[in-house]
């Protein structure tokens, strides 16, 4: 069924969806998730033959309509999939149900929290890449810079200001390389491992993982949802609360940068 022409009504709705928790968003909240993973369903589902490609531009039309209703002033945006998806029916007629087959709300929640953390990880990335590009900025310039060290209270030696930046530095390299780690962890997708032990449904995992931004999936489908998804909130959270604080200082000195995949990716 790839290729048939029904398909053509719903070109704007991949282009919308193609990576799609990367892309900027004004509200980029629960509601919005359940949205991309609504797009993706319904353009993946019938290129592969699992949804009839005659269904799919009028899902894909209600779809769109609701989403775009959500963002008036004073609109319902709801976060769980059981109140999204009867606003979803009701724009797109009982047939959006069939983007159901193969899913659970709970592989669809995990999906939106993890890409809700994801964002919160990168916006935590820039952060801690501004502070350490503006400190390396003004460790070159104070590498003359004489300050005392002090020890129990008391001046102990002389010091380069420079010298004691990089000091501080160097930590937040470290907390750099545990945002890096984190972030390879949580970046992976757990749609289509449904609620517990999976499904016999063929969805392409791989490319559902792709199109909503992340590099990987969660292999063990009772981990997707049970495991993973109660443990990655608390690693996030136990990142270091100083750099979690961390102002936006800017300079154009550049420094060892946390990567962020950028444009593409959540």
């Amino acid at each position: 069924m790839r290729g048939s022409r029904p398909l053509t009504a719903i070109v704007a709705l991949v282009a919308g969806c193609a990576c799609a928790f990367a892309q900027p968003a004004q509200k980029r909240d629960e509601f919005y998730c359940l949205g991309e993973i609504n797009k993706a369903s319904t353009v993946i589902n019938s290129e592969e033959g699992l949804l009839d490609p005659a269904l799919a531009p009028r899902i894909a039309a209600g779809l769109d309509r609701m989403l775009k209703a959500a963002d008036k002033p004073g609109a319902k945006r709801p976060t769980l999939v059981i109140t999204f998806e009867p606003l979803l029916i009701e724009a797109a007629g009982v047939e959006a149900t069939l983007l159901h087959a193969g899913r659970s709300s709970q592989d669809m929640l995990s999906a939106m929290r993890a890409a809700m953390m994801r964002d919160e990880l990168l916006r935590l990335a820039g952060q801690l890449n501004r502070l350490g590009t503006t400190m390396v900025g003004l460790a070159e310039k104070h590498a003359g810079t004489i300050v005392p060290n002090y020890t129990n209270g008391v001046a102990a030696q002389p010091n380069s200001y420079g010298h004691y930046l990089l000091g501080h530095l160097a930590g937040l390299e470290r907390d750099a390389e545990r945002l890096r780690e984190a972030y390879a962890r949580l970046d992976r997708s757990p749609m289509g491992t449904t609620v517990l032990n999976g499904t016999s449904w063929p969805l392409n995992r791989i490319r559902m993982a792709g199109y909503l931004g992340f590099s990987a999936t969660v292999d063990n489908a009772y981990d997707a949802a049970q495991i993973t998804a109660a443990e990655m909130p608390v690693e996030v959270g136990r990142l270091p609360p100083a750099s979690r604080s961390m102002p936006a200082p800017s300079s154009r000195t550049s420094w060892s940068s946390m990567h962020s995949r950028g444009p593409g990716s959540c």
